[in-house]
């Protein structure tokens, strides 16, 4: 008898999927595109969630509005994006706000015997689709995220058509935690890793960060945004309290394929509500019918003795 269990839920006023086995769960909100939390069956969500938007109904393709001024709504959980920050202002007019047909939009859903397949609406201004495969095995932690970004229509217009595209998975952290990313010994960043420099605030990722037997480790902040960015392998983590968030990605080393933001293949961004392990595919422009795969892997693991952590890290 399979140890899966997929069931319908109401979770913080949302119509929501729950799937599980014996040891952890994740919860999908398809009316919010995204996952809204992953745990322990009987530990707490690992995922930053804000309770000023429990429940929300976002109007899909159209700009949330606060104060009458456009916003990319801060729900919580992990969304994907069709490109990185650098092109929000082309498409959207705020480099803050990305492609409302994809951000925070209605997801359609179909169920699979050990997950589910989300589809985002196709976005009237870069006319793609963002297509996710969510699912658990019969034991153990790990949840399988299969994606692909398509190329389904023309974009609005020709400048939008030349933005190179990128799955950009964002999972929001609760704080406090330390995060983790392993340095690239071949890194083409000065230390290997990057500091940004923002226009318009000050980035104080260089306050707590820290390089320890070549794994980065940047802790939360506890008042000001910060940001740190990598060419690194493989994986990213954070850990909240006792438990220890894996996300685990493929690292392009082809040198054709560019990654977004000067090279980043995931990012650690943080301020005073969470942090958010960021992981991006390469960069491509894509012709209709063209596809960008790129898949996840999550884990959590319980971490009682902190002093076990380097060695669970430097095996990864």
């Amino acid at each position: 008898m399979s140890q899966i269990k997929i069931r319908k839920i109401r979770y913080k006023n949302w119509n929501t999927i729950e799937i599980s086995n014996l040891e952890v769960k994740i919860l999908i909100a398809p009316e919010i595109g995204r996952v809204i939390s992953y745990s322990f069956l009987t530990g707490e969500n690992i995922f930053y969630e804000n309770k000023d938007l429990e429940g929300v109904q976002f109007n899909t393709g159209k700009y949330f509005k606060k104060d009458g001024c456009i916003q990319a709504p801060n729900i919580g959980g992990n969304r994907v994006l069709p490109c990185s920050e650098e092109y929000f202002e082309s498409i959207t007019g705020s480099r803050h706000v990305p492609d409302p047909c994809i951000n925070a939009s209605a997801y359609t859903y179909s169920l699979l015997k050990d997950g589910l397949i989300l589809e985002s609406p196709i976005s009237e201004l870069l006319g793609v689709q963002i297509k996710r495969i969510l699912t658990i095995s019969e034991t153990g932690t790990t949840v399988n995220i299969k994606q692909e970004l398509i190329k389904k229509t023309a974009a609005k217009n020709k400048s939008l058509e030349e933005i190179p595209l990128t799955i950009w998975s964002l999972s929001k952290i609760k704080i406090p935690n330390i995060s983790y990313l392993p340095m690239n010994p071949k890194s083409i960043f000065k230390n290997g890793f990057l500091i940004s420099v923002w226009p318009d605030a000050e980035n104080n990722a260089f306050k707590n960060v820290s390089v320890n037997n070549a794994i980065l480790e940047i802790k939360s902040s506890k008042d000001l945004p910060q940001k740190v960015g990598s060419d690194s392998k493989n994986w990213i983590a954070s850990l909240v309290s006792e438990t220890l968030f894996i996300e685990k990605y493929t690292f392009e080393s082809d040198t054709k394929e560019k990654y977004p933001d000067g090279g980043t293949s995931c990012t650690i961004f943080g301020n005073d509500m969470f942090s958010e392990l960021e992981c991006l595919s390469p960069e491509k422009t894509l012709k209709i019918s063209e596809i960008i795969a790129y898949d996840l892997q999550w884990s959590l693991h319980k971490v009682k003795n902190k002093k076990t952590l380097p060695s669970i890290l430097q095996r990864l």
